[in-house]
C-alpha cells in the first residue's frame, strides 16, 4: 500500500499524537477517529443487544456514575 505525506499544524499534530494509542500508527489513529465521526464507532454494533428494561438499568447506572463523578470534582468550599 502506498503512502502520502500530510502537513499538520503543530497543535493538530500534538492532539493526534495524544489521541493515538501506544501501539497504534498515526494512520490507524486517523482511521479510528474518522470512523467514530461517521457513526461507525465499534460500540454501535452493540445497539439493540439489550432489552429495554436492561437499557434503562444501564442508563440509570450511568446517570448515577456521572452524578458521583460531578460531586467528586466539585471544589471544596
Amino acid at each position: 500500500m502506498g503512502s502520502k505525506n500530510v502537513s499538520l499544524r503543530e497543535d493538530v499534530y500534538l492532539a493526534l499524537k495524544a489521541a493515538k494509542g501506544p501501539d497504534e500508527s498515526f494512520s490507524d489513529a486517523i482511521e479510528r477517529l474518522l470512523a467514530a465521526r461517521d457513526g461507525r464507532h465499534p460500540l454501535y454494533r452493540l445497539v439493540g443487544t439489550l432489552r429495554e428494561d436492561e437499557a434503562a438499568e444501564v442508563r440509570e447506572a450511568a446517570a448515577a456514575f456521572r452524578e458521583r463523578v460531578d460531586a467528586d470534582l466539585e471544589p471544596s468550599a
